[in-house]
């Protein structure tokens, strides 16, 4: 029985979920789970458009398609509370689940005072947030700092004080501080950022606190509110997600 407080290492038990999302895929596979049992009637995601540095929002309504958006776009520098209210009629016609930067959330919660959001009809999915790069600075950066090709880089995290990219024939990591002392680096915001753990979401995660064998193949999950835990509870009841403490 899931409740408020309760953490848990969680993954999806789809294995193309697993492999495509980032630490075990739990998040794809709990809004999956969401839509397919019409918990929400869409989820609201970013996927990759042309490259790394395109971060396009899409509105899924076919539980089959979200693994689009597995996975993390650090060069994506959208707010998703913004794309709800102007576009989506601030959810007050419909439910919706939303992944959320601490930003994103916080936006959302400060829109939901104003009546420009319903926030009874949003499912919030949080996660841990290091900082994200404008795209076009982040290819720059790349490109002059890595000396790699932006083109070529296949995937990009931050983990550990690095900002860390793996392309075409290997990886390389440099120190997220020797950036920022350069010019490169997160946005000028994200540096000043105090709410890297969006605990005011339904549900937070991220691969912080995950350590051993899990570490990489699970995602951390601090259960937030009532909604969060029965989202979980009922994820794991029909086998979506596995679970270990």
């Amino acid at each position: 029985m899931a409740a408020k407080g309760d953490m848990v290492y969680a993954w999806a038990k789809d294995a193309e979920i697993q492999k495509k999302g980032e630490c075990g895929g739990a998040v794809t596979a709990l809004l999956k789970h969401a839509l397919e049992s019409k918990a929400v009637d869409a989820v609201i995601a970013i996927k990759k458009g042309k490259d790394l540095y395109d971060a396009v929002p899409v509105v899924i309504t076919n539980p089959e398609e979200l693994i689009q958006t597995a996975g993390s776009l650090h060069c994506g520098t959208l707010l998703m509370s913004t794309f709800i209210q102007k576009y989506l009629d601030g959810a007050k016609s419909m439910k919706v689940g939303v992944v959320v930067k601490g930003c994103d959330l916080m936006s959302l919660i400060e829109l939901g005072k104003r009546n420009e959001i319903n926030m009874n009809n949003v499912l919030t999915i949080g996660v841990n947030c290091g900082g994200s790069v404008n795209p076009i600075l982040g290819r720059k950066m790349i490109k002059e700092k890595f000396g790699v090709d932006p083109d070529k880089v296949t995937k990009e995290e931050i983990d550990k004080g690095q900002f860390i990219i793996e392309y075409e024939g290997g990886h390389k990591g440099i120190s997220i501080d020797e950036l920022e002392e350069e010019g490169y680096g997160r946005r000028s915001n994200c540096r000043r950022c105090l709410y890297k753990v969006p605990r005011q979401a339904d549900l937070a995660c991220g691969n912080w606190g995950v350590i051993g064998e899990k570490a990489g193949k699970a995602t951390f999950v601090e259960v937030c509110s009532g909604k969060g835990a029965e989202l979980l509870q009922k994820a794991f009841k029909s086998g979506v997600i596995a679970t270990a403490p």
